[in-house]
């Protein structure tokens, strides 16, 4: 018989079984001391958490289900070992990390005037968002129908809140490098315009 542990991932509490949560901190540790040293180490560690704690929801069927050592393992084939975003293994790397995967459609924070809604769509269709936003207008005033169109699918399209929303939005894979590598973009575009905002000032 197992022992059943009871976990906080990201906020959201599972039941894992004992084999699978010495697997799954024992893999959490090589990532942290991997991260050890880079800019925005805490905020790398927090997506990888929201993505496994993503990945063990839709596995869950029960509110009680115990997260099993095969899920662990799967998620973390998923994602990825430390060792495979070491610069040794660039070549690799450069191969793997921008293969493109089955885009999702998203609300884009990061690129909205209301609600995100056409940045989502330029994102989705590699199209730049201006066009959308236009298409909107014209339809906005020849019929009006272009309001109500907009207003159900702010609605109906879910916003892109986490790391892994982003890169599912963008076509990427949802893997260690590729976490890492949009945080970091994020911190560099905060970094940027808070530089921009001080030199306004």
């Amino acid at each position: 018989m197992k022992k059943t542990l009871t976990v906080n991932i990201s906020g959201i509490v599972f039941h894992i079984d004992e084999d699978a949560y010495y697997r799954l901190s024992r893999y959490l540790e090589k990532i942290s001391r991997h991260f050890e040293k880079e800019t925005g180490r805490d905020e790398i560690l927090a997506g990888i958490e929201e993505r496994l704690a993503d990945m063990f929801q839709e596995k869950k069927k029960f509110e009680r289900q115990v997260i099993t050592l095969e899920e662990v393992e799967s998620a973390i084939a998923q994602l990825g070992e430390p060792s495979q975003i070491s610069g040794d293994d660039k070549e690799n790397r450069d191969n793997t990390d921008y293969e493109h995967v089955p885009k999702r459609l998203f609300r884009d924070p990061d690129n909205k005037y209301i609600g995100g809604v056409c940045g989502g769509l330029g994102a989705y269709f590699q199209v730049d968002p201006m066009w959308i936003r236009l298409i909107f207008l014209l339809t906005l005033f020849i019929g009006g129908s272009g309001l109500i169109i907009y207003v159900i699918l702010w609605i109906v399209i879910p916003r892109a809140v986490t790391t892994a929303d982003r890169l599912s939005m963008r076509g990427e894979k949802v893997n260690l490098s590729n976490i890492e590598k949009s945080i970091k973009e994020d911190l560099r575009d905060i970094k940027q315009n808070l530089e921009d905002l001080s030199r306004n000032i």
